[in-house]
């Protein structure tokens, strides 16, 4: 009797090892024309964007969920590409490559002295479930331009922006983030543009 409870319990147990978990499906934000191209550049120096300052967790390729009382979790099946501010800072390139506010962009890792220096906070970049309502693709960064030669700040500003998910979901919350981070890189290009002109 005990050896046919033994045989049924590995049965058991060898059957639930067998099952295969989810694939683990990957997302990415594509970068995309936001503004329209100026006839000449505003500024005609380098800019080179810093990387990120973030926390921990969003250093990683997870996709975060964020509910009311600060309760954080990370989707099991999906990951970004690449971290979220990479991602965004890809955004923001191309944006800006697209406006062409500055003669020369300057990747994050070149050694060459630029002309200006965009640095940034990333703060937040999740799904997030208010306690009403639809949930919402949420990201909180603080940008600023920089003299590199005087480590003066030119300029600073923070952008929060929230764009309604269409499901409560992982996919829900990757396309909201990857309409948030489009609309990100159009004003936080917008704003470098005016900077520019204020500051020549």
């Amino acid at each position: 009797m005990k050896r046919t409870v033994f045989f049924i319990s590995a049965v058991i147990t060898l059957a639930g090892c067998s099952g295969t978990a989810p694939a683990v499906k990957e997302y990415t934000i594509l970068p995309s024309k936001s503004v329209q191209s100026l006839s000449a550049p505003l500024a005609s120096g380098s800019l080179r964007i810093a990387p990120a300052k973030t926390i921990p967790s969003l250093a990683s390729k997870n996709i975060y969920y964020l509910r009311e009382g600060g309760e954080a979790g990370k989707y099991l099946y999906s990951r970004w590409s690449d971290t979220p501010a990479s991602l965004i800072e890809r955004s923001l390139t191309s944006s800006l490559q697209e406006r062409g506010v500055f003669g020369v962009l300057l990747s994050s890792t070149s050694t060459a002295r630029p002309s200006y220096l965009l640095e940034s906070d990333l703060n937040a970049f999740y799904h997030r479930f208010p306690i009403a309502g639809a949930s919402e693709g949420y990201i909180d960064a603080t940008y600023r331009l920089i003299d590199p030669t005087t480590n003066k700040t030119l300029g600073s500003k923070r952008f929060q922006l929230t764009v309604k998910a269409s499901s409560d979901d992982a996919k829900g919350g990757v396309e909201a983030l990857s309409k948030a981070t489009e609309e990100l890189s159009l004003q936080c290009t917008l704003w470098l543009s005016r900077q520019i002109q204020e500051n020549q």
